[in-house]
């Protein structure tokens, strides 16, 4: 067989072919006995298929992906309305606290209730009297260098802790801790970290969205500052 300019079929690769048959959609409705001699395997059964058969088939195929694709990007869009309407009633609850005990308090019970959270743990930057959920931590602490990345990024992080973490986070209880997240504490100030422990290892991990986590903890973050008292402090940025 030959080109139209002479060449041999060796010269001619599958993606020329398949490239020149795009420049030339008409070329199978004007050489229609073309279709008459191929031969297309069924895409599940191996078999030969008419051309029709195949594109009907081809069709089918992403209409269903089509499908599954909406599905998947409505079933995103009702988390992120159940979020979003969680987030508006912690918002509402933490405007009615007068204390930071009532904060501490709201927190805990909002975030292990609408947020399936298993421990809840705040751990603030100076000094007070340690309470349920509630630990202070002194500016002087040397642990407060091993949070440094995360006061400087500003950015929650998901996923496993290391062992010495999870017990300075969530003391005894941390040994049945299989995922957290840490959620930086900022009010013109470092104020401290939020910690979120899940006794399921799928549910933070690293890569896992954390706009909303962010905005938790804003909210958070300006509830309890009205509470805290100065002087200011800024954590120590070392490695």
């Amino acid at each position: 067989m030959k080109t139209a300019d002479g060449q041999g079929d060796q010269g001619i690769s599958a993606e020329q072919v398949a490239a020149w048959l795009r420049q030339h959609p008409n070329f199978f409705r004007e050489h229609e006995d073309v279709l008459d001699g191929l031969s297309i395997p069924h895409l599940h059964t191996g078999g030969a298929v008419s051309l029709l058969e195949r594109l009907v088939q081809r069709q089918r195929d992403q209409y269903r992906e089509l499908q599954e694709r909406q599905s998947d990007m409505l079933k995103a869009a009702r988390d992120s309305e159940h979020v979003i309407a969680r987030l508006h009633h912690l918002a509402l609850e933490l405007m009615t606290c007068d204390s930071l005990d009532d904060v501490v308090g709201t927190c805990n019970n909002m975030l292990r209730g609408d947020f399936k959270a298993d421990n809840v743990v705040l751990r603030l930057i100076g000094h007070g009297r340690t309470r349920d959920g509630l630990h202070f931590i002194d500016p002087d602490d040397k642990y407060l260098k091993q949070l440094s990345t995360l006061f400087r990024k500003r950015q929650p992080v998901c996923g496993r802790l290391r062992p010495r973490q999870q017990i300075f986070l969530f003391g005894d209880e941390g040994a049945s801790i299989k995922s957290a997240v840490l959620i930086p504490l900022f009010e013109a100030r470092e104020i401290g970290v939020l910690a979120l422990g899940s006794e399921n290892e799928a549910r933070f991990y690293p890569g896992m969205g954390t706009l909303f986590i962010g905005q938790l903890g804003g909210l958070v973050a300006r509830a309890l500052a009205r509470y805290l008292e100065p002087p200011l402090h800024t954590v120590e940025m070392g490695s």
